[in-house]
C-alpha cells in the first residue's frame, strides 16, 4: 500500500468520525428539531385555546328558557298592570340585544381559534445542513447561530407571534365595536327589572306586581349580569394571553416543552391524589356509617365506682 493510499484512507476514517463526533457536540448545545416543532405548537394553543374554551362557554339554553318563560309571563299579566310589563318587556329586549351581540362575538372567536388550532404548524427550514450531506462550516455556523440565540426557531418565533397578533386583531376590532352595546344593555336590563320590583313599593295606589313578574324580573337581572361578566372576562383574557404571548416570543424551544411537561405532570398528578382520597374517602365514610360506639351508662359508672371505693375502705 502506498503511502498517498494510508493519507486518503487515514482522511477518509478522519471525516467519518469527525462527524459523528461533531453532530453529537452540536445536538448537545443546540435544540433538537421535534423541540422546537412541540414548542411552536405548544404556544399556538396557549394562545388559541382559551379563546375558543372561552368562546364554547357561551350557553343560550338557559337564556332560551328565560326568553320563553318571559314571554308567557308577558301575555299573562293583568290589563291593570300596564307599567310592569312595558318594564318587563323592555327588559327583556336589552338582555336579548345584549346575548346576540355577544354570541355573535363569542362565534367570529371561535371560528377564528378553531381554524388556528387545526391548521398546520410549519417550523420552517429544516435545520443543521451538515446532517443532510451538507459542509461542516455550514453546520458549525447553525449551530453558532442556534447556540447564541439567533437560530431559526427565535425568528420563526417571532413570526408566529407577530402572525397571531394580525390573526387576533379582527376579533379585537369586533369586540371593541360591540362592548358599549353590550354593557349598556345588561346596565338597562338589570335597571328595567329593578323599576318593575320597586314600582308598587314606591308608588301609592297601583296594582300590586304579581310575583310571577318580579321572579322573571330577577332571573333577567341575573342573566344580564352573567353576560356581561362573560363578556368582559373574555376581552380580559384575550388581552392577557396576546400580552404573555408577546412578553414569550424569545423564550427558548426547551423551555417552552419543559414547562408544559410539568404542567401536564402536575395536572396528572392532581388528577391521581383526587381519585386517591375519593376512593379513600368512600370505605372511611361507609364504615363510620355502621360504627356505634357503646354508650356509657353513667348511673353503672357511679354504682361501680362507689362499690370500688367502699371495697378500698374496708
Amino acid at each position: 500500500m502506498s503511502p498517498l493510499t494510508v493519507v486518503r484512507v487515514a482522511a477518509l476514517a478522519f471525516a467519518t468520525n469527525f462527524g459523528s463526533v461533531l453532530a453529537d457536540i452540536i445536538s448537545d448545545i443546540t435544540t433538537s428539531e421535534s423541540d422546537e416543532f412541540s414548542a411552536l405548537q405548544i404556544k399556538a394553543e396557549l394562545f388559541w385555546k382559551p379563546i375558543l374554551s372561552a368562546a364554547e362557554d357561551v350557553q343560550m339554553d338557559k337564556h332560551l328558557q328565560l326568553y320563553a318563560d318571559a314571554e308567557v309571563v308577558i301575555k299573562d299579566l293583568p290589563t291593570e298592570n300596564e307599567y310592569v310589563r312595558l318594564a318587563l318587556r323592555e327588559a327583556l329586549d336589552h338582555l336579548k340585544s345584549a346575548d346576540d351581540a355577544s354570541f355573535k362575538q363569542a362565534l367570529a372567536s371561535e371560528r377564528v381559534a378553531k381554524e388556528k388550532i387545526d391548521g398546520p404548524c410549519d417550523t420552517g427550514s429544516s435545520g443543521l445542513s451538515f446532517l443532510s450531506g451538507g459542509h461542516w462550516k455550514n453546520a458549525l455556523q447553525s449551530a453558532l447561530k442556534q447556540f447564541i440565540g439567533g437560530g431559526r426557531y427565535s425568528e420563526k418565533l417571532v413570526e408566529h407571534v407577530e402572525q397571531r397578533q394580525a390573526d387576533i386583531l379582527p376579533v379585537l376590532r369586533g369586540a371593541a365595536g360591540v362592548t358599549g352595546s353590550i354593557l349598556s344593555d345588561c346596565r338597562l336590563a338589570s335597571k328595567r327589572s329593578f323599576d318593575l320590583k320597586k314600582y308598587d313599593i314606591y308608588n301609592k295606589g297601583v296594582p300590586e306586581t304579581p310575583q310571577s313578574a318580579e321572579d322573571v324580573a330577577d332571573r333577567v337581572i341575573e342573566a344580564a349580569g352573567e353576560t356581561r361578566r362573560r363578556f368582559t372576562r373574555s376581552i380580559t383574557d384575550l388581552v392577557k394571553g396576546i400580552t404573555k404571548d408577546f412578553q414569550e416570543k424569545q423564550e427558548d424551544a426547551a423551555v417552552t416543552v419543559t414547562k408544559a411537561s410539568l404542567q401536564g405532570l402536575h395536572a396528572t398528578v392532581a388528577q391521581a391524589e383526587a381519585k386517591i382520597s375519593a376512593n379513600f374517602d368512600a370505605p372511611t365514610a361507609k364504615i363510620s356509617a355502621n360504627f356505634n360506639p357503646p354508650t356509657l351508662d353513667l348511673r353503672s359508672s357511679l354504682l361501680s365506682s362507689s362499690w370500688e371505693s367502699s371495697l378500698i375502705d374496708l
